[in-house]
Formats: C-alpha cells, sequence, structure tokens
C-alpha cells in the first residue's frame, strides 16, 4: 500500500501547538517511528511536509499535492490537540465514508493505549477536503494534558496508528 504521511504543522516557523509537550516534538517522535513501521512492513511511505512554504494555505496545498500527485492509497495527517490543559483524550477526523473506517480503526487502536475516546469526527480540514484519496487528520493526545502525556509513548502510539491503519 501507499500511504502518505502528513507530519503535522513543522514548517515556516509553525510549530504547532505547546503544553506539558511541544505538538511538533510529539509528531516527530511519532512520524518517524510511524513511517519506519510502515516501511518496514513493506509499504511505500510518501512523506507530505514541506521544507518551506510561503503561507499556511500553501503549506497544505504542499502537503495534499504530493500525496495527489503520488497517487497514494491513504493519506494521514498527524498532529496533537491543544485546549486548556483541562481536556484530554484522542479524536480521528475523516470526510469520506473510507476515511471514516480508516479514522474509526486508527482511533480504536489508540484508545486501546488507555487514552479516552473523544470520537470519530467530521470537519472540512483542509488537508481533508483536498485530497483524492481516503484521508484522516488524528489528534493522538492533547499536549497540553498531564492525563495523556503521562500515558504517551511514542512507541506505543505509532504501533497503534500502523495497526489501525494495515
Amino acid at each position: 500500500m501507499k500511504i502518505a504521511i502528513d507530519l503535522g504543522h513543522g514548517c515556516t516557523n509553525d510549530g504547532g501547538a505547546v503544553g506539558v509537550r511541544r505538538e511538533e516534538d510529539l509528531i516527530n517522535e511519532v512520524g518517524k517511528l510511524l513511517i519506519d513501521k510502515l516501511q518496514q512492513l513493506g509499504h511505500t511511505v510518501i512523506r507530505c511536509r514541506p521544507s518551506w512554504a510561503s503561507s499556511d494555505t500553501n503549506s497544505l496545498w504542499q502537503r495534499c499535492n504530493t500525496a495527489n500527485v503520488n497517487q497514494a492509497d491513504i493519506f494521514v495527517s498527524l498532529h496533537f490537540n491543544a485546549y486548556n490543559g483541562k481536556a484530554y483524550g484522542t479524536e480521528t477526523f475523516a470526510i469520506s465514508e473510507a476515511g471514516k473506517r480508516i479514522a474509526t480503526s486508527v482511533q480504536q487502536e489508540i484508545c486501546k493505549l488507555g487514552f479516552y475516546n473523544r470520537g470519530v469526527k467530521t470537519t472540512r480540514y483542509y488537508v481533508l477536503r483536498n485530497t483524492t484519496m481516503p484521508a484522516i487528520l488524528i489528534e493522538g493526545a492533547f499536549c497540553d494534558s498531564a492525563r495523556d502525556m503521562k500515558l504517551f509513548d511514542a512507541e506505543k502510539m505509532a504501533d497503534a496508528i500502523v495497526r489501525g491503519l494495515v
């Protein structure tokens, strides 16, 4: 399978949310492991994070364009949430029916690690609207939640996402 992996943020001074941990650090930790594990299983991984972008919209366009041009089978955007230090759990977003099936599988696997299940949700995020394949956006946990960060283990999170995808 050809899987497009978008390590969210990380471009043009966009490090994402900051809390107990930095979102970008969590994305990079899990993302590297996720990519390695998928490749070890024989999947082709398309890396979609641009190294530079002129704006947030340009960054999002580049991510989608990379997945679309490479005709990926699945698009996965990896993120970690933040709100008020009191919210916790994991949620996954998708628009298409195929995307929702993949999102449900990934969501269930992450929740098995002990994270509160905030559900699979439909929101018209740019990367979900502008990819031509089933797409999901994972909010693995809240980086400003002490509860979630006590549970967080990059290796286990990557393993859960892999199980959910394949």
